[in-house]
This record gives structure tokens, sequence and C-alpha cells, in this order.
């Protein structure tokens, strides 16, 4: 039984002043984010039971404490990162321009809109065993990081419209951007 990745999805709804889509990034891989938590748990109690016992405060034992708590945060802070971002995010279409939750971009400023991809990782297929495994379950999790950026006519950099998505919603989001764009 293959699990697909979640890539994300946005929902259009028409109002009275343009339409409003709402677009939801994709959901983290739940694989990556039972990795990161077994990571810590495994590296994670180790060190604290070290930690907590006095006659284990020996240099060797506490350096290993040390480089356990390392791999801890290093865990945290990918599951933070897997986690950032992923909330919906409303955007607004009128005749006047695309609202963000940042600020309004009138249309006449809007150069146009670009996908920026993840670099693809290192291939999981040459790495043995467990290594493979932890690769394609990292693969999986970036894949679904696709951002959608809006060019303006400004010196500024582009502004992000969405981000969290999988390449085909993403592309999908932009054409239905780009669709409701007035002519000029």
């Amino acid at each position: 039984m293959a699990m697909t990745q979640d890539q994300g999805r946005f929902t259009r709804q028409a109002e009275e002043h343009g339409v409003r889509i709402t677009v939801h990034p994709a959901r983290p891989a739940a694989a990556f984010l039972a990795a990161a938590w077994l990571l810590g748990l495994l590296f994670g109690l180790p060190a604290l039971a070290v930690l907590l016992d006095p006659t284990r405060h020996e240099p060797v034992a506490l350096g290993a404490a040390l480089a356990g708590l390392g791999v801890v945060a290093m865990a945290v802070l990918a599951l933070r990162r897997a986690r950032q971002g992923r909330g919906p995010r409303p955007l607004l279409l009128d005749a006047t321009g695309l609202t963000l939750p940042e600020g309004h971009l009138p249309w006449t400023e809007l150069r146009g809109l670009s996908l920026r991809q993840p670099e693809p990782g290192r291939q999981a297929a040459a790495a043995p065993g467990l290594h493979a495994l932890a690769a394609r379950i990292a693969a999986r999790q970036h894949a679904a990081e696709t951002v959608l950026l809006a060019e303006t006519a400004g010196e500024g950099a582009p502004r992000l419209v969405a981000g969290g998505l999988g390449p085909e919603v993403a592309a999908a989001l932009r054409e239905a951007l780009l669709a409701a764009r007035p002519a000029q």
C-alpha cells in the first residue's frame, strides 16, 4: 500500500467584490515527523539519563550526552521547520489587484508569477540500508516545498504568494491567478 504525499490544495470562493482563494499548504509528511520524534527520543532519553545520574558524570559520558542533546536540537529544528508556514493563507483577487496577508499588490505592479521549486536532494538510491530510508523520507518532505512568488515592477525582492505546495498544485494556483488577472 503506497501512500502519496500531500501536495496541498486551494479553494475558490466568489465574493461580491472579487474572488477569495484560500491556500492550504501540504501537511508535513507523517514519516518525516515520526522520524524526527524518534531521533529526538532515541538520543534525548539516554542523554537525560546521563545528566540526571551523578554517578555517570565522567568526561566521556558527559561528552556523549552533549552530542545527544545536539541531535535532539537538530530534531526539534527539523520539526519546527516542517510545521512552519503550514496554515491556511487567504488571497483576494479583485479588479484592482491581488491582496496578500502582507498587503495589496496592484495588477499594474505585478510583472509575473514564478514558481521556485526546491533543489533536488541527494539520490536515495545511492545510499544503502537505513541511509536510503532516511533519504527517501527527507525527499518526500522536501517535495512539497514549492513556492509561488509575485515578481513586482519595483526594485524589491519577489513577494511570497503561497508556499508549502506540491509542484502540480503550485502550477494550478499560478494559472488560476493569471486567469483572474484583467487584460492590460
